[in-house]
């Protein structure tokens, strides 16, 4: 498999495939993979909105009000696939201390 893009989606679509049996090559065009990741929120690499706050029945107007472009794309696949709560859970699942 090859996995365009050495982003948060690209390293995490590597890992899944990596786990599922297939050799993997992520190809990164940037100086570095997850330069983004590691920068955000103010180079504490923000992964998240606060689990502890997250309720599923306010998504479609938390993503309408912080994504307003795109908030119809996102609503569907954000709020029902992979919430805040599921985040932190995999994170955890792979050894990630989260704050």
């Amino acid at each position: 498999v090859v996995v365009v893009g050495g982003g948060a989606a690209g390293i995490f679509a590597s890992i899944a495939a990596a786990r599922e049996g297939a050799a993997v090559l992520c190809l990164e065009g940037g100086a570095s993979l997850l330069r983004k990741v590691r920068i955000s929120g103010g180079g504490r690499c923000n992964v998240m909105h606060d689990s502890a706050t997250w309720d599923p029945r306010g998504a479609r107007d938390l993503l309408k009000a912080r994504y307003p472009r795109g908030a119809t794309q996102l609503v569907g696949p954000l709020s029902s696939r992979f919430s805040p709560l599921e985040t932190k859970a995999w994170f955890e699942a792979e050894g990630v201390t989260l704050k």
